[in-house]
């Protein structure tokens, strides 16, 4: 229900009656929560109501259902386009399995948020958090999780969230990707999500609107992956953006859907990513020879800290990330030569209770027979068709 006053319009909060209200020392309490809207805004018919022009609701502060909500609907979105983010996959290892990385990190995410029936922002955030950095595989569900913890961290103890917040949040998560990054390279997922924070940045200079904001995020994060090819060669080389910034878009692009009421079904989806240059992926099987073994495990260790880790581990490997939760829990994850070497390395710092090892020259080769399937069913098919 909603009533007029001094040229507004405020939405009543459930258990309040009409008659009980006054308005003039109840408005900036109201406005304060969210409740109220100028009356252009709360005019749907009006020419000069933008935001329903544009198509999705005005919000100058995001509660936890709703912030629950769009985090659900971000998430489903790329499921979609998870094989065809594997498909683009050729940085920093073409194993083609980016898109199954950062959707076992989206659904734990999503699991860990399922029990969460408050409308807190905050505990959303931090179970999104917990979940994404637990369930996260690969190089890109580990900087995937960074962007979720910092995320929460810049929400911090926050109930609701306004389109300052939802910045400071955007703006920490890009930092803690980068963080766990050994060696940060422009052109990747980090300089998507960078490029995100700082577009909402400045459109958070103009409007209060949280999902306006949105917008603007994903937005500046499509522009910077369409320029991640002139940023990576290994991109350029094979005319595809990168697979890690990819799926962050398509993220991103679900949370507006999600703000404009569009739909989230399958079929709404579009499979339009470009074929990859000259077919399957020719890349050379001694870019494996040295660090082919992609490891990941948790390690439970109260008293260690995250730079001993990293000493101790560096010299065994590349591409090694160390997070760590609460609890004196650790998630590392390195490509090295020698796994059983790197287990042997942390066993007398604590106790190993989850472990995962993948052959990536293997990935390799079995995605390169999956592309050639591929290529030569859309080839019969094609032949067929002049029979």
């Amino acid at each position: 229900m909603s009533v007029r006053f001094a040229g507004m319009s405020m939405i009543l909060p459930k258990g309040i009656r009409r008659t009980a209200l006054q308005p003039e020392h109840l408005l900036p309490r109201f406005r304060r929560l969210g409740y109220v809207r100028n009356a252009a805004q709360a005019n749907p018919v009006s020419k000069k109501n933008n935001l329903i022009q544009k198509g999705y609701s005005s919000l100058e502060r995001l509660r936890g259902i709703r912030f629950k909500r769009a985090l659900m609907a971000g998430i489903q979105w790329f499921s979609h386009y998870r094989q065809e983010v594997d498909r683009i996959n050729v940085f920093p290892v073409p194993d083609g399995d980016t898109g199954k990385n950062m959707h076992h990190a989206f659904q734990a995410a999503s699991k860990a948020m399922e029990p969460v029936k408050s409308g807190d922002v905050s505990e959303c955030a931090w179970a999104a958090a917990r979940g994404a950095l637990m369930g996260g595989r690969g190089c890109s569900g580990m900087i995937l999780s960074g962007f979720f913890s910092g995320f929460a961290e810049g929400i911090g103890e926050r109930r609701t969230i306004t389109a300052e917040d939802f910045v400071r949040a955007l703006q920490i998560g890009s930092l803690r990707a980068r963080e766990r990054v050994e060696h940060p390279r422009a052109g990747t997922i980090l300089s998507v999500g960078e490029a995100a924070a700082h577009k909402a940045s400045e459109a958070a200079q103009r409007t209060q609107n949280v999902f306006e904001v949105l917008q603007a995020a994903w937005q500046g994060a499509q522009k910077a992956l369409n320029q991640t090819p002139q940023q990576l060669p290994e991109l350029k080389k094979h005319h595809v953006v990168d697979a890690g910034g990819q799926g962050l878009v398509y993220f991103f692009e679900g949370l507006v859907r999600y703000s404009r009421r569009q739909s989230l079904d399958a079929r709404a989806a579009r499979h339009d990513l470009p074929a990859i240059a000259s077919g399957p992926r020719e890349m050379k099987v001694a870019a494996f020879t040295q660090h082919k073994f992609c490891t990941e495990f948790l390690l439970s260790a109260q008293e260690l800290k995250p730079e001993k880790l990293r000493r101790i581990l560096a010299p065994l490997g590349e591409h090694l990330m160390v997070a760590s939760a609460p609890g004196g829990v650790f998630k590392i994850h390195i490509h090295t030569q020698d796994p059983d070497l790197v287990f042997a390395r942390v066993e007398p710092c604590g106790a190993v209770t989850w472990r995962k090892v993948d052959d990536m020259e293997k990935q390799h080769h079995d995605t390169l027979k999956m592309e050639k399937g591929r290529t030569d069913g859309t080839h019969r098919i094609a032949d067929g068709q002049h029979m």
